[in-house]
């Protein structure tokens, strides 16, 4: 039997409210959650409250010459809009960020107190640290050699962390996803005998570059389960054992380093990377529930968002299970002692997005009847006047 994500986000009045829901619903059990971070980056300037529009440590690099720019990372047209460029600057940083051994090693990298700049690159750094939950992005891809875009999870102290995408611009039907830790829990072994890295390229039916996609993740403590457009794609046992800081950054690679080749003359700049939304949930009924973590390989995806004034959006997957079904319905007045519950409509989980407008229903508390073969669970959430 497959199993249903449902990631109920409720339409109200407000952009998001209290009624936000998460719900995971499998043969075994119902998991339900709440959404830890919510940006769709509808305002006219970066969430200041919820990001840093750049590395709070900095961003200066002065081996590759690169600085990561808050003025490459903008907020408009309901999109964040992470740049990179080049140019050839002498710029002046604070001393905290300047390492300052290199500099007395190397006093050529500093010129009358300023550092040569030839390359600008953007990040947005959650202010919120995240211990397990599910995380997604859907962005949109520059095509070009040498781009290094990426959404991935960052804790120091030890330093840890969960690539859930990095890609290259010159590779346009996969991208890589990795974890990092210093007690080797990134190492697995290839028909039980070979000790390698987890970390590889994802090969994608679609491209990745040039149109919309979804990348997302589950961190649970038996390990991380990786998603493009809603499939799983990979997973791996790994604890991690910090919090984590939750990044989308756009980086450029440099030829024989990490993450080769680097620009070439043909690549364009300036170049942007898109983000439509990112999202966070915390689920911790399931991510602490063993068994219910190792019945994950055949989830499938109802999301559930508002998407304007008297709207709400319903985005499918395109796995789920026949034996599912999603119903909205309104608890009935006392005075009507027939049924409890009166049916509104049935979602059609065969459509890949339905849009439901209840400018005309009456506000009150509905309800979601999620069906999953034998098991039934109502979801209440609210329409506001």
């Amino acid at each position: 039997m497959r199993y249903l994500l449902i990631l109920l986000c409720v339409l109200t009045q407000t952009l998001y409210s209290q009624d936000t829901l998460l719900i995971w619903i499998d043969a075994e059990g119902i998991y339900s959650g709440n959404p830890s971070l919510f940006d769709e980056f509808n305002g006219r300037q970066l969430d200041e409250s919820t990001w840093f529009g750049y590395y709070p440590w900095g961003g200066l690099s002065l081996d590759a010459n690169t600085y990561t720019d808050p003025l490459m990372c903008e907020q408009s047209g309901g999109v964040l809009k992470l740049s990179v460029d080049t140019v050839n600057e002498w710029r002046s940083f604070p001393d905290w960020m300047i390492d300052q051994e290199k500099i007395s090693k190397t006093p050529s990298l500093m010129q009358n107190g300023k550092v040569q700049i030839n390359r600008l690159t953007a990040a947005a750094w959650s202010k919120k640290q995240f211990r397990f939950g599910y995380f997604e992005a859907r962005c949109f891809l520059p095509k070009g050699r040498g781009y290094w875009p990426a959404f991935w999870l960052y804790g120091g102290n030890p330093n840890e962390e969960i690539d859930i995408m990095e890609a290259k611009g010159e590779r346009t039907n996969s991208y890589h996803v990795d974890v990092h830790c210093p007690n080797r829990c990134d190492r697995i072994k290839q028909f039980g005998i070979i000790d390698k890295p987890f970390g590889h390229w994802v090969k994608t039916k679609q491209k990745i570059t040039g149109e919309w996609v979804t990348f997302s993740g589950l961190w649970a403590p038996e390990g991380v389960w990786f998603y493009f457009n809603d499939r799983l794609v990979a997973q791996h046992k790994a604890t991690f054992n910090t919090s984590m800081n939750l990044i989308a950054n756009f980086s450029l690679a440099m030829d024989k380093g990490p993450f080769s080749p680097g620009p070439n003359g043909k690549t364009g700049f300036p170049a942007e990377y898109l983000i439509d939304y990112i999202r966070a949930w915390e689920i911790p009924e399931l991510t602490n529930n063993v068994m219910a973590c190792n019945r994950l390989n055949e989830a499938s995806f109802v999301k559930v968002v508002p998407s304007g004034a008297q709207e709400v959006t319903f985005e499918f997957s395109p796995n789920i299970s026949s034996k599912c079904s999603v119903f909205i319905e309104k608890e009935a007045l006392e005075s009507n002692k027939e049924l409890d519950f009166i049916p509104v409509m049935q979602l059609d989980l065969n459509a890949t997005i339905q849009y439901i407008d209840y400018t005309f229903w009456s506000p009150g508390t509905y309800y979601l009847r999620i069906v999953n073969g034998t098991r039934t669970k109502q979801v209440p959430f609210i329409i506001r006047p």
